[in-house]
């Protein structure tokens, strides 16, 4: 993260406070992203110091005035004004990582070498919500490479249950 897009994400998620929207607000943002995400021409578009700014943010207003809150409307017209835009997705992870925070929420991206059962996928969370005191969202991805067992990313730290590691932790030992 640019110290630019925590100082913008601060600012929109004060805000956001002050108005008891965070939510929205993340929900705006996000939508936003993911519209830029999937027209990765428009965001070269909205980016281009050819076409006159006032002309980009009349090209936002157009396709979000009236899907997104205004205050978040204004913010994506300010990135644009002032030349950040392609720190918009950093913008709204920043933020979102604040909104998280705030809500109690911590996020794990959980790897297994296959798919985890619900009944493991329910006593996985309990464990990591007493682990952080938190309600934790978990997104979960398959890697047969880690042979069993499962990583965790959780609040930026790493928890590395899988075989893979074990294994190379035994082979360090012997000296190989």
């Amino acid at each position: 993260m640019t110290e630019i897009s925590k100082e913008y994400a601060a600012a929109i998620f004060e805000l956001a406070k002050e108005k008891s929207a965070e939510k929205d607000f993340l929900d705006a943002l996000s939508l936003v992203e993911s519209e830029l995400a999937a027209e990765p021409e428009y965001s070269l578009l909205l980016s281009s110091p050819n076409i006159p700014i006032r002309e980009r943010q009349h090209l936002i207003e157009q396709a979000f005035a009236d899907k997104i809150p205004e205050y978040v409307l204004s913010f994506t017209e300010l990135l644009l004004e002032n030349g950040h835009m392609q720190s918009f997705s950093e913008c709204v992870n920043e933020y979102e990582k604040m909104y998280k925070a705030l809500s109690s929420v911590s996020s794990a991206h959980v790897v297994s070498a296959i798919e985890l059962s619900n009944e493991e996928k329910t006593a996985l969370i309990e464990k990591l919500e007493k682990l952080t005191g938190n309600t934790v969202a978990a997104e979960y991805e398959i890697n047969e490479s880690i042979i069993g067992g499962v990583i965790v990313n959780i609040d930026d730290k790493v928890i590395d249950g899988s075989i893979r590691h074990r294994l190379q932790e035994v082979k360090e030992v012997i000296g190989e």
